[in-house]
């Protein structure tokens, strides 16, 4: 069936960064699974695919700003080592759950002090944690290869069963 918006599309792809080393794929991840229209893959990827039929095949390369974004220095961060339990075994490259919590109480939503957000630890030492809460794709150009195994019209019980993609998530 042909891809247009709100319907539940599948995909096998491999996701490449610019020296050809995979990333990412179905063959080890599973199928791509998102809603078409919802902006829940990149942009200009979702575009490429409106149309196609199941079986079509494509290979789109992406630059940063059309994909996970630039790499952004501000996104990195220093906390004192002090913040989290003694016990904790930090390792760099390791992901972590973060709670940030809002300073400005006009920056908070009613009731809301705070929100998690991951990131990976880039340095630790006796005094400090350096965190990073970029994409690990961020400031990377990206080549997409995918074939449509599937394209229908998303129902209403896989529409609340299903994982919302969002911009932090990591396909």
């Amino acid at each position: 069936m042909t891809i247009t918006n709100g319907h539940l599309v599948e995909l096998d792809y491999t996701l490449r960064v610019q020296d050809g080393d995979v990333v990412e794929s179905s063959q080890e991840e599973g199928p791509l699974q998102y809603l078409h229209g919802n902006g829940e893959i990149p942009e200009r990827l979702e575009k490429a695919l409106d149309g196609l039929d199941t079986g079509a095949e494509l290979e789109l390369t992406l630059a940063p700003e059309e994909a996970f974004g630039e790499y952004d220095l501000e996104a990195l961060t220093t906390v004192p080592r002090a913040e989290f339990p003694a016990d904790a075994e930090l390792e760099q490259d390791q992901w972590i759950q973060v709670e940030v919590q809002l300073e400005d109480a006009e920056d908070a939503d009613e009731g809301e002090d705070g929100y998690e957000l991951e990131m990976r630890v880039v340095e630790v030492n006796d005094e400090s944690v350096v965190l990073d809460a970029n994409h690990p794709l961020a400031g990377k150009t990206i080549t997409y290869t995918v074939k449509v195994r599937e394209s229908h019209e998303a129902s209403e019980t896989e529409l609340a069963g299903r994982h919302v993609h969002g911009p932090d998530c990591e396909h």
